[in-house]
């Protein structure tokens, strides 16, 4: 039932959303970043993915589990699994990450950016917790669930944040080497590490935990600005990728944003 209700929920707001949206700010070009615009892009986004999450069968899951089984505490494997994995989102995404951001002199709201990060990890972490849920309904061998899901979640990565999340939402905060370091000691060992540990121990909210972690800093560090705030914002630079659909190209002293 809570199922029912979280799936309808987050469709009203998507479809509410994306009313205000298609009213409001359709037609905003793409070299125009205004921080309103970009949260309702966000939460249409948000709404998404916690509607995949619902229907999918994977929130019922997770509220029918605990957030960690009983024998896992006394389990040394487990332990330094969990760890590991801690470690390298801290090291990942609260150190480098974040020493490879730029800001272009952007205010902190700290208060703010903690709750969208949380907002975005949950959204996040559910929609990719949703793709091994459904593949770990099919009877097979782990390591082909892993393959699966792996091959899963980094397409669904791929486009949702190259071609939507670095184009519509997030102001720019890369450039073309951050962009190619982030994706391959960040993001790309970050989804490997956490996704064995979910094929192994099935804790679903952990999963989603190590998300909430990793995009809170993204959020932070990025010094993602409140939806109330006033004034010019660099916007992501772009180049057409696959069908000439925008995706994220990174900041360069030579970037031109001119779609």
């Amino acid at each position: 039932m809570y199922s029912i209700i979280h799936a309808l929920i987050s469709a009203l707001v998507g479809i509410l959303l994306a009313i205000i949206y298609f009213i409001n700010y359709r037609g905003t070009p793409v070299n125009v970043w205004k921080p309103k615009v970009a949260w309702v892009r966000a939460f249409i986004y948000f709404s998404l993915c916690n509607f995949i999450f619902a229907i999918s069968g994977t929130l019922d899951t997770l509220l029918s589990q605990p957030i960690v089984f009983i024998e896992q505490l006394t389990n040394p494997f487990w332990i330094l699994y969990l760890i590991v994995c801690l470690i390298y989102i801290f090291f990942a995404y609260w150190i480098l990450w974040s020493r490879m951001t730029l800001t272009f002199d952007r205010q902190y709201y700290l208060l703010v950016e903690i709750l969208f990060g949380i907002i975005w990890g949950i959204s996040t972490g559910g929609l990719l917790l949703s793709l091994y849920h459904l593949w770990s309904l099919i009877d097979l061998a782990s390591w082909i669930t892993y393959l699966l899901s792996y091959l899963s979640l980094g397409i669904c990565q791929y486009f949702t944040h190259d071609y939507f999340w670095d184009v519509y939402v997030s102001p720019e905060h890369d450039t073309p080497k951050s962009i190619f370091i982030k994706t391959f000691l960040c993001h790309i060992p970050n989804v490997a590490l956490t996704l064995g540990f979910l094929i192994i121990w099935e804790n679903y909210a952990i999963f989603i935990l190590f998300f909430i972690l990793a995009l809170t800093a993204a959020t932070i560090f990025q010094k993602f600005p409140a939806p109330w705030v006033k004034g010019e914002f660099h916007a992501p630079m772009v180049k057409k990728g696959i069908l000439g659909f925008y995706r994220g190209a990174g900041y360069t002293n030579k970037s031109q944003n001119s779609p």
